[in-house]
């Protein structure tokens, strides 16, 4: 397992918060959960690999009450995200780091999906396999 870093506010850009474990990891989405919970635009964790962040994929993961997303941008490859109902238009507001994030609203899934997007970049060493049926290629 890769030991990943994690920003989702001030606090946590000064002093990032380290996940190794999938119990660090269920805390985290937790922590940010219940601070997303009652605010209009949920917040964005940015999630990289503690001893390498450039030679890996960085995810974007919005974390919402009930709901949330996932981007993972690898480097020099397509981008991937989760993958919501295909008929829902428009655009879901979140906040990364004090700055307005639009997301697809057919990107939107449970928070369950996320959790497991997740939980195979931090057991999979910082790469999730292509075959993960949370994510899909951008554009697909």
């Amino acid at each position: 397992m890769a030991t990943l870093k994690a920003i989702h506010d001030h606090e946590s850009g000064q002093a990032p918060i380290q996940v190794r474990t999938q119990g660090e990891l269920e805390a985290l989405i937790e922590r940010v959960r219940a601070y997303s919970t009652g605010y209009p635009c949920p917040a964005v964790v940015e999630i990289t690999v503690m001893d390498d962040p450039w030679g890996f994929p960085r995810l974007y993961a919005g974390i919402g009450e009930d709901r949330g997303c996932v981007h993972e941008l690898p480097p020099g490859g397509q981008a991937r995200a989760t993958a919501g109902d295909r008929e829902v238009t428009g655009v879901v507001i979140y906040d990364l780091q004090g700055h307005e994030l639009e997301v697809p609203a057919n990107q939107e899934v449970s928070l369950s999906v996320v959790r497991a997007v997740l939980s195979a970049y931090l057991t999979c060493d910082g790469t999730i396999p292509a075959d993960q049926p949370g994510l899909q290629l951008v554009g697909a």
